[in-house]
């Protein structure tokens, strides 16, 4: 595929094509360290020193523009390779902000296939990586990784809200939000997207929807771009025991969804059934004695009908509600 994407460069651009030499599309690189964030231009004829691994987000100009009269856009693309030239490849950036990484020296161009055939490329920008900045300043101190200043869990109708923060960020790609009952045994329970590479505070919030009392732990698990990660320290959140009985819905009426939870600490057969009105089955679930677990909690989403009812067994003990739909 290397070999192929070399010739179709080498070959294809200059016979099938017509390049035009007397266009050029913009093409920008901007650097972020703890001390700002640095644009650089095109058609610098010594690379720019930025420090390894550190993101570079590449900003085009207007392919639109460069096409005018050409009978508008067939793609557009970029193009890296090495300084000694000779070997470019097309590459996808990583999103989201067009950000790739510099690890050996290179070069970086945007190209526009108009529909005429002319094919258009910017200058090229080069880096190269550094034990320091373009700025001169030491690569150790001007690259700081994520920084979380706070984490704390809150006890709320709807369930246990998370709220944490960043003091700056580095090659952030977001924020997995774990949950466990012993602060030992952890599952992800969801997903927050990240800020990339910023100098500036970040606020975060998650609201994880459950009724179930008790301790509850939660942890974090910050992950970059590239793939390294890093634990928060664990929290520990108190729900306070519902006094409504053995079932709880909540919330009633319901708007997006609701969650249906069953206290069953003697592990007695139960079962949960949700249908509509016309008896449609929604969701089902049943548990034999001494394998049905003590809590039971399920969310009911994607709600069409105006409402629904739930039918809880537990032992010879049945109750039905109805959840109203508000949607």
């Amino acid at each position: 595929m290397r070999n192929f994407l070399q010739l179709f460069f080498m070959l294809g651009l200059f016979m099938a094509t017509s390049l035009d030499l007397s266009a050029q599309v913009a093409l920008t690189g901007s650097v972020s360290y703890t001390n700002g964030t640095f644009t650089y231009s095109s058609g610098n004829t010594s690379p720019y020193r930025v420090c390894p691994n550190v993101p570079i987000s590449l900003s085009p100009g207007s392919a639109t523009s460069a096409c005018a009269g050409r009978g508008g856009v067939a793609r557009a693309f970029y193009v890296a390779g090495s300084t000694g030239g000779g070997d470019q490849v097309e590459i996808t950036p990583a999103q989201p902000g067009n950000i790739v990484r510099t690890n050996v020296p290179g070069y970086y161009r945007f190209c526009v296939r108009c529909n005429n055939g002319d094919m258009i490329e910017s200058a090229p920008i080069f880096f190269t990586p550094s034990s320091r900045t373009e700025e001169g300043e030491a690569c150790s101190s001007a690259i700081l990784p994520v920084e979380l200043t706070s984490f704390k869990g809150n006890d709320v109708e709807a369930g246990i809200v998370l709220d944490w923060t960043t003091d700056s960020e580095v090659n952030n790609e977001g924020f997995e939000v774990e949950f466990s009952l012993d602060a030992r045994s952890f599952e992800t329970i969801a997903f927050v997207s990240g800020n990339g590479t910023t100098n500036e505070t970040q606020n975060y919030s998650y609201t994880h929807k459950t009724n179930r009392p008790g301790s509850l732990y939660y942890r974090l698990k910050q992950m970059d771009f590239d793939g390294a990660y890093e634990y928060s320290d664990v929290i520990e959140v108190m729900r306070e025991k519902n006094n409504n009985g053995n079932i709880v819905i909540f919330p009633n009426p319901a708007h997006e969804a609701f969650t249906i939870t069953v206290s069953n600490p003697d592990r007695l057969n139960s079962s949960v059934k949700v249908t509509d009105l016309l008896g449609k089955v929604v969701f089902e679930a049943s548990f034999q004695a001494d394998e049905a677990p003590d809590f039971f909690e399920k969310e009911i989403s994607s709600l069409t009908q105006q409402m629904y009812i739930v039918t809880t067994r537990i032992g010879t003990e049945i109750t039905s509600h109805q959840v109203a739909n508000m949607n």
